[in-house]
């Protein structure tokens, strides 16, 4: 991780042409990771969900041309307000029923502010700075980006333009998100742009798969020498 616990302010580029939504959960006990939970324990999946946020925030906390904020659903504890203060980062609370009115809010939100608006949440460790800043370069001459995920999802979406219809009768939590949102996309006259595919961190096969990629990471680090 690269985060940056006594680092200077954080420097929001005066041509910010995007903002990034960190969608996340307050960490509480038995309220995050509930499919991981079941697998290895309410506790455990609890501490995956805080390594997984805070690899997220120091992977997108800076990123060119980008405004990132974290949305939190739920109250915000001491370890929310750490975060914040520890990568300089606004918080928002999302608002809506449901995921689809949440995500298409803040969305709004941006591009009522002339902000192309992107969502992204803390359990998609392919998604890093250069993912993000090509999401921003496609919505250049698209109305919709979205980074689909192995599992049926979706671990990005940004809009150029409001949508109103776009997420209208979306299967949520299961392996037609992608399709659904693709379909009323195309019923909107929407211009679409794929990016390329990524996974997110739900089972326990998806959590060793992130571990392997750290412990890999760590080991072609460069060592110092004594």
């Amino acid at each position: 991780m690269s985060g940056r616990p006594g680092g200077g302010d954080l420097i929001v580029p005066a041509a910010a042409a995007a903002r990034l939504c960190v969608f996340a959960r307050a960490p509480v006990l038995g309220r995050v990771k509930s499919r991981l939970g079941a697998a290895i324990g309410d506790q455990a999946a609890l501490d995956v969900y805080l390594r997984l946020a805070e690899d997220t925030l120091s992977r997108l906390a800076e990123v060119p041309g980008v405004r990132t904020e974290l949305w939190l659903d739920g109250p915000a504890d001491s370890v929310v307000r750490q975060w914040c203060r520890r990568w300089r980062l606004p918080l928002r609370k999302q608002r809506g029923e449901e995921l689809g009115q949440r995500m298409y809010q803040a969305m709004m939100d941006s591009l009522e502010a002339e902000l192309r608006g992107l969502v992204v949440g803390t359990d998609c460790p392919p998604v890093d700075a250069a993912y993000v800043v090509r999401a921003v370069e496609a919505l250049r001459h698209h109305d919709l980006v979205l980074g689909p995920a192995e599992d049926g999802g979706f671990g990005l979406i940004g809009l150029a333009r409001p949508a109103p219809g776009l997420f209208a009768g979306v299967r949520w939590g299961g392996a037609a998100v992608l399709h659904d949102t693709l379909v009323n996309a195309i019923a909107s006259g929407l211009r679409v742009c794929l990016l390329p595919q990524i996974w997110d961190v739900d089972t326990v096969d998806d959590w060793r798969r992130w571990t392997a990629q750290q412990v890999s990471h760590s080991l072609q680090q460069p060592r110092g020498s004594g």
